[in-house]
């Protein structure tokens, strides 16, 4: 009975057990050997799908860019008869990369990014805008526009990538890697609806330079087989086997392995949960293991029980963790396209590829002599009595361009791509910026729904990244604070949106209805608060801005007029007090002439003038009661100063400014000037 051949896997964990045996370990006490038994065994779990996986991604590799080369150039279809017979035509239309390009590059417009505050209070939105200015920090770091270009190219063709967050000690910020081969990350759902993660895989190479400057580890060429085998082994020679060995992790399928790609080493990041108490998160735990070594293992609670792992889909399909490739529905429709244009020019190439002929005449014989073919520069002889005819040969008469048009019509439906997007658009529409805006805002529709999955993905990256960094650094946990909910808008994808977007916010700012900030955040301004800061000091230089600055002195010259008038009527006061002292003697006050008011008391007035500017005012009101209100115009109520300037009412007031209690209102000057002076505004234009 012949053996039963072990997977790579099985053969890693014998030799790695044996090796420990030679060292008088028990393999079941080592904790090194139970992460790496435990990781590929999972990882051997999982291979019939990610090799399911493999041949699917190969595909479309093949589609995107074409591994043969005929003489002709790149052809997506060599394995058909017609590349290979002579005299055959044979047409590749390597229009796939179009239909991944256009949708990824439209779904990576960066989008309008805000931090929601957590409070609608003024210390709520600075702490929102410090929240936020460190966001901008942490994606200009990570270069995420380059970032999500990847994961939008990767998803497009693939039907979904992930996104890898690790810390960085040399920049002090949490960086974003996306995974360019998803076939090789290996997750374990923890249940049947794909929302949960119990673990995850990731397999790459590494070269012997690489290992050794990263990890310190050596690389020893074995041969066996007629091959050359990679181990890795440390400076003792505790370990004469050097266990583990496999090339499993799938490679660029593009180039031919060299000779120095076979020395790489497998590289396993692996990542793992263990149990808490119940309803608590787990721990989460990781293993990188370098060929034949567990060269970290390390805890990470700062993740909250999630792997760093976030996978993004480009669509959704029912009761699966993927999305669907661009290129899965429309792959059959090219390929039908690619047969009729070859049809077409096969036809074309028979009529045009040579003519034929007859002799016709009594005496023409059954052998045509070979002066009597037809040649350039030769004069043809068939013969007395006989005649050369030219065959026309048989061309059957249908639509051909209204079959590809059908084809193209279909594509359309399927992938939502119009001519204007795929650059084919004709004279009359690229002169309409109307018929632009609309042909934009129909595609807007189709990928709404992969935005809405994209943004869902940034957000959950920001989240996981912002935990490691207040966990590493506590400058930024105190900006954060455990808060890390954003605003998503979708970007506007022409010039005509977005000056319409800009009007409106205008008009909504002018119309009381939107503030400042709250435009600029729409706009796309990422700081508004410092844009705010550079306004003010625009608004403040006279070279820039004469005429604000000159309004903004007048306004300056009359506070100080209101100044001086409450002064000087503070002093004609004194002095009228001063006068009416000698009249009087001071006693308790009599009947009818009313109380003294207490701010009189306090003021240090004599109490029989106290009375008397009380029944003063008494009668004062007394006779307006009688009189009733004054009627006449508004001008002539206004009294000789005319009322408050337009300029100064709160209705008028600008839209960063607060409302101004007290100004425009009958009453005291005095408590005028005061609610003006506690104005935020004018402090400010003071200074």
């Amino acid at each position: 009975m012949a053996k039963k051949q072990m997977t790579p896997e099985q053969q890693s964990i014998s030799l790695a057990s044996t090796a420990l045996q030679m060292k008088d370990i028990d393999p079941a006490e080592d904790p090194q050997f139970a992460i790496l038994k435990q990781a590929y065994t999972l990882k051997q779990y999982q291979e019939p799908e990610q090799q399911r996986l493999r041949s699917k991604f190969r595909r479309f590799d093949h589609f995107y860019n074409p591994n043969t080369i005929t003489l002709g150039g790149a052809d997506h279809w060599a394995e058909d008869p017609t590349a290979r017979s002579a005299g055959r035509a044979h047409v590749s239309v390597n229009v796939h990369p179009a239909y991944v390009n256009i949708p990824a590059s439209l779904q990576a417009v960066p989008p309008v990014i805000n931090y929601v505050p957590t409070t609608l209070d003024k210390e709520g939105r600075l702490a929102a805008g410090r929240r936020e200015r460190l966001y901008f920090a942490w994606a200009e770091a990570n270069e995420f526009d380059v970032r999500l270009e990847e994961a939008c190219l990767y998803k497009a063709l693939y039907g979904h990538t992930a996104a890898k967050i690790y810390w960085d000690d040399v920049l002090g910020v949490p960086k974003v890697s996306i995974i360019d081969t998803p076939e090789n990350l290996y997750i374990g759902y923890g249940d049947s609806n794909y929302n949960r993660a119990d673990w995850a895989i990731y397999t790459y190479g590494l070269s012997p330079q690489a290992v050794k400057e990263d990890f310190g580890l050596d690389v020893l060429a074995v041969q066996g087989d007629k091959e050359w085998h990679p181990y890795t082994y440390s400076a003792s020679h505790d370990d004469p086997l050097a266990n583990v060995y496999t090339r499993e992790y799938n490679r660029d399928p593009s180039r031919i392995e060299t000779a120095y790609d076979r020395m790489k080493i497998t590289v396993l990041d692996y990542w793992y949960k263990v149990a808490a108490k119940p309803g608590k998160p787990a721990m989460v735990h990781n293993a990188l293991i370098v060929g034949n070594t567990v060269v970290r293992s390390s805890k990470h609670p700062e993740l909250v029980g999630r792997l760093p792992y976030i996978t993004l889909r480009n669509s959704m399909i029912p009761g699966s963790p993927y999305g669907k490739s661009e290129l899965f529905d429309v792959e059959q429709l090219l390929r039908e396209k690619d047969e009729r244009i070859t049809a077409q020019a096969q036809m074309i190439q028979s009529v045009v590829g040579g003519q034929m002929w007859q002799l016709v005449g009594g005496d023409a014989p059954d052998e045509v002599p070979a002066n009597a073919i037809p040649k350039p520069g030769r004069v043809a002889t068939p013969g007395p009595g006989n005649e050369l005819r030219a065959i026309t040969p048989f061309i059957p008469q249908f639509q051909v361009e209204d079959y590809n048009k059908r084809i193209d019509r279909e594509i359309s439906v399927v992938t939502g791509l119009n001519d204007l997007l795929l650059g084919l658009a004709p004279a009359n529409v690229l002169g309409s910026s109307r018929a632009i805006a609309s042909l934009i805002a129909n595609y807007e529709q189709r990928i709404a729904p992969k935005r809405k999955l994209l943004y869902s993905w940034i957000k959950n990256v920001w989240e996981v990244s912002a935990r490691m960094w207040e966990e590493k650094d506590r400058a930024v946990s105190e900006i954060i604070g455990g808060e890390y909910r954003l605003e998503i808008t979708p970007p506007e994808l022409t010039p005509r949106d977005t000056l319409e977007l800009a009007q409106t916010a205008l008009n909504l700012v002018q119309g009381r209805i939107w503030s400042a900030e709250r435009a600029m955040d729409r706009v796309g301004v990422e700081d508004p608060e410092g844009e705010k800061e550079v306004i003010r000091d625009e608004q403040t230089d006279a070279t820039l801005n004469p005429a604000a600055v000159l309004t903004m002195g007048q306004l300056m010259m009359m506070f100080q007029q209101l100044q001086a008038q409450q002064a000087e009527m503070q002093q004609q006061q004194a002095m009228m007090q001063q006068q009416m002292g000698p009249q009087g003697q001071p006693g308790q006050p009599q009947p009818g002439q009313g109380e003294m008011p207490p701010e009189m008391a306090g003021a240090g007035i004599p109490p029989e003038i106290a009375q008397q500017l009380a029944a003063q005012q008494a009668s004062a009101q007394n006779a307006f009661r009688q009189v009733g209100e004054p009627t006449g115009t508004e001008q002539m109520n206004g009294g000789e100063m005319g009322g408050v300037p337009p300029e100064m009412m709160p209705e008028n007031a600008g839209p960063m400014a607060p409302e101004q209690q007290g100004v425009g209102q009958p009453g005291d000057l005095g408590a005028q000037i005061s609610a003006l002076r506690q104005n935020e505004t004018i402090n400010r234009l003071a200074r």
